[in-house]
């Protein structure tokens, strides 16, 4: 009996010690993909860039999170700069692998159709502008003051140094004048023409040179004629004309008593 007990003492630690040997060859390689989990954790979704990021939990370590990722311990070191020895920090982010880029979204089709490109205007180069009013000169000082307002139905032109006609309008209400632009740097002439019913008051015909990226300006001035002033004044002219009238009569009238005075008083002093 004593022996037959012996005996299972032996065979159990032969047993023992196979099993501590084959644990021990699987450990050997420190290296090797360790063993899977019975319960791995749910592999993180890839992002944008297709980085697979996984986030420390308390008490996780190289070879638990390696072992569940299904990668051996060198991959994820190398993945992470990771070097032995180093401890895992609670939050720290470790990378596991790549699962390439997720398809984009598609777009709706009003997103997605061409939008045609408008045509950029050509550049004009060396060329300028030349802007011309014609003014009302009420005071005839030849000079725009700040009440002065347009003549319209005017004509202004302008001609190039070949006397060729450049460009040409006729004067509206716009403050600003009559501007004619894209007008290639050289020399012109520049002239208007004052409605009928009007007198010029400063020169009708101005040479200018102009520069490419220049804007000129030019001010014509003109008078109502004597015509249009009497359709304004008649009015108060004719009032005028009987002020002077009435006031010739009370002069006459003065003259005549002053006659009948001095007769009165000659009669009186050749009385007895």
């Amino acid at each position: 009996m004593r022996g037959r007990q012996i005996h299972l003492g032996v065979f159990s630690i032969i047993l023992l010690g196979i099993a501590f040997g084959v644990a021990g060859t699987a450990r050997a390689n420190p290296d090797d993909a360790p063993f899977p989990q019975p319960t791995p954790f749910l592999t993180p979704t890839p992002g944008p860039d297709g980085r697979i990021i996984y986030i420390v939990q308390p008490g996780d370590t190289v070879w638990d999170i390696a072992a569940i990722a299904g990668i051996t311990r060198d991959e994820l070191r190398a993945l992470n700069g990771i070097q032995p020895g180093d401890f895992l920090v609670e939050g720290m982010q470790l990378l596991l692998g790549l699962a390439g880029p997720e398809a984009p979204t598609p777009l709706p089709d009003e997103f997605t159709s061409p939008t045609p490109i408008e045509p950029s205007p050509t550049p004009l180069f060396n060329t300028g502008e030349i802007c011309v009013l014609l003014f009302l000169d009420a005071n005839g000082n030849a000079r725009l003051e700040e009440d002065e307002v347009v003549v319209t139905d005017g004509q202004i032109s302008v001609v190039n140094a070949s006397g060729v006609l450049a460009a040409e309008a006729t004067t509206g209400e716009n403050p600003e004048g009559e501007c004619f632009e894209g007008l290639e740097a050289g020399d012109y002439n520049v002239s208007a023409a004052v409605p009928p019913e009007y007198n010029p008051t400063t020169t009708m015909n101005l040479p200018m040179r102009l520069q490419a990226g220049d804007i000129k300006y030019v001010q014509f001035g003109a008078q109502p004629s004597a015509a249009l002033i009497d359709q304004i004044d008649g009015g108060a002219r004719g009032s005028s004309i009987w002020f002077a009238i009435f006031g010739v009569l009370l002069l006459l009238s003065a003259a005549g008593l002053g006659i009948y005075a001095s007769r009165y008083g000659r009669r009186r002093s050749n009385l007895p």
